[in-house]
């Protein structure tokens, strides 16, 4: 009997790690699946007893593509185009007259430096080094297609058999009841707050400050809005790394106004827009420290990609919540 067991469980794990190594490449995609189906499930619950199961889970993705993913591709073909015009007309800095300021600077340090060479040049290389990441992504436009083509299917799995899944997880998985109900609320907890607290507060966020961009007439603002949403996603950072140099390029280009106006927007309504919509959005009993999330985007952009931005926040908050039941039970298991 001892025998039948390690063979099976021999040869369990080995299409398990085979298993593993065929989905390995859709990964990201696959974990990006889970998520999305966790934000979807609530609208699918409701729509079902109406629906049925087939029905309501390929509108509830309908519904998401029309709302959600076209605008988003919409946009990004706008930051791309905004991004080629930057690397390739860097035209704005002709209207701008750097001699006060490079006869000050060599008026007290003695130096004599050609701001707008300089200036050129970093934008020059900035927008570069973001069309060339765009263009890596159009290279691999194919396995991109799969991949999307995996997440939706996926997605529609789980919102149709996630119920199906869950009960075998819960029979598969050798812990008692209670401590499975008390990991998966626990998990489910962090979750939200994660998506919420952080992936919705930085959208949020970068798009009230792209707002201001426009408001101010800050040229490209499409590539501006989508840099600072990023930024947004890395605490400590945020939004001022933009809408600061924004003000300060508005002064400079003799607009002072739009120059005022972004600065006092930038201090005033996107500071309080997150200093506001975070707290409201993140639970509080998910007390997950800010360090968690720099890590997790960072980690998660360079295991997953792109998706690692929205991927990895979750990644960690689940592992802490995992880490927590695990320390609080210890003693009983």
């Amino acid at each position: 009997m001892d025998v039948q067991k390690g063979f099976l469980a021999g040869i369990s794990a080995l299409l398990i790690f085979i298993s593993f190594l065929m989905a390995a490449p859709f990964l990201g995609y696959l974990l990006t699946a889970i998520i999305i189906a966790f934000i979807l499930n609530p609208a699918q619950q409701k729509l079902e007893p109406y629906l049925g199961q087939n029905l309501s889970s390929g509108l509830v993705i309908v519904l998401f593509i029309a709302a959600i993913f076209a605008p988003f591709v919409l946009g990004l073909n706008a930051v791309i185009g905004d991004a080629t015009e930057i690397a390739n007309n860097i035209d704005g800095l002709e209207t701008i007259d750097f001699t006060e300021i490079e006869q000050m600077v060599k008026e007290y340090t003695d130096q004599e430096i050609d701001f707008e060479a300089e200036i050129r040049e970093l934008l020059r290389d900035f927008a570069s080094i973001a069309v060339g990441g765009f263009s890596q992504i159009l290279n691999m436009i194919t396995g991109l297609a799969i991949g999307v083509l995996i997440t939706l299917f996926a997605i529609f799995y789980l919102l149709r058999d996630g119920d199906k899944l869950y009960t075998w997880l819960r029979k598969v998985t050798p812990m008692e009841k209670d401590l499975q109900d008390h990991l998966y609320s626990k998990a489910s907890l962090m979750t939200w707050s994660v998506l919420k607290g952080h992936v919705l507060v930085a959208i949020l966020t970068g798009l009230i400050g792209g707002l201001g961009l426009f408001i101010a007439g800050v040229p490209r603002v499409a590539f501006w809005t989508f840099i600072m949403i990023l930024l947004c996603f890395i605490p400590l950072i945020g939004a001022f790394m933009v809408w600061a140099p924004a003000s300060v390029y508005l002064f400079i280009a003799d607009r002072p106004l739009a120059g005022a106006f972004l600065f006092l927007y930038g201090l005033i309504v996107v500071s309080l827009a997150d200093n506001i919509l975070r707290p409201y959005l993140v639970d509080k009993r998910a007390d997950i420290h800010p360090a968690a999330i720099l890590l997790g985007v960072i980690g998660g952009v360079y295991v997953f990609g792109a998706v690692g931005l929205f991927i990895g926040p979750v990644v960690f908050g689940f592992t802490k919540t995992a880490l927590e039941v695990l320390m609080k039970n210890y003693e009983s298991l």
